[in-house]
């Protein structure tokens, strides 16, 4: 079962309280402040064959207090074999949290994979990442391409490098950046 963490909005400085997402652990955990990222990925878990591991997504937005990303890691992201972070607009961005990943999968051992939110490279980024160079640029491309398409096989990539699966996804498919879109 795949569940997501999704609320319109994202928090306000200015409300009272800390938000606390109510996710379990599973083996992929997605972070990522963009809505089309997450909207892509719930299309693409729908089409998934059997055999792919448990995926949770977060949206950033949601993990903005100190407490609720620590809180988050302790009871998702320490659970996760495999973390894949996309942020858009550098490491500034999210800098509490990016220290809290790196934390965690100091702690557990899981595969981090941190990428630009966006088609620019960004190396300072990736050298946060723990995954080999070549399979962060192969997802990172998987997701820059976009569309459920590549998705699913950013899916069945991770699977088959960390799960022992046999999927042999295609390579990124290059999706064109004017036109209509049938996915």
């Amino acid at each position: 079962m795949h569940r997501l963490a999704a609320s319109p909005g994202g928090w306000n400085p200015d409300a009272e309280g800390v938000i606390f997402l109510e996710q379990t652990p599973a083996p992929i955990v997605f972070l990522t402040a963009a809505d089309t990222d997450i909207q892509t990925l719930s299309a693409a878990l729908l089409r998934l064959p059997q055999g792919i591991p448990d995926v949770r997504v977060a949206s950033l937005l949601q993990l903005q207090q100190q407490l609720t990303i620590d809180t988050y890691a302790d009871e998702v992201l320490a659970h996760a074999r495999v973390i894949v972070l996309r942020l858009l607009g550098g490491r500034a961005y999210w800098p509490y949290g990016l220290e809290v990943l790196r934390q965690t999968v100091a702690q557990t051992g899981a595969a981090l994979f941190i990428l630009p939110g966006d088609d620019r490279p960004d190396p300072d980024l990736l050298s946060h990442s723990t995954a080999p160079l070549s399979a962060v640029n192969r997802l990172w491309q998987y997701l820059t391409e976009g569309g459920i398409e590549n998705w699913i096989n950013a899916l069945l990539f991770l699977a088959d490098y960390y799960f022992a699966g046999a999927f042999n996804p295609p390579p990124p498919q290059i999706v064109p950046k004017v036109g209509l879109y049938q996915g």
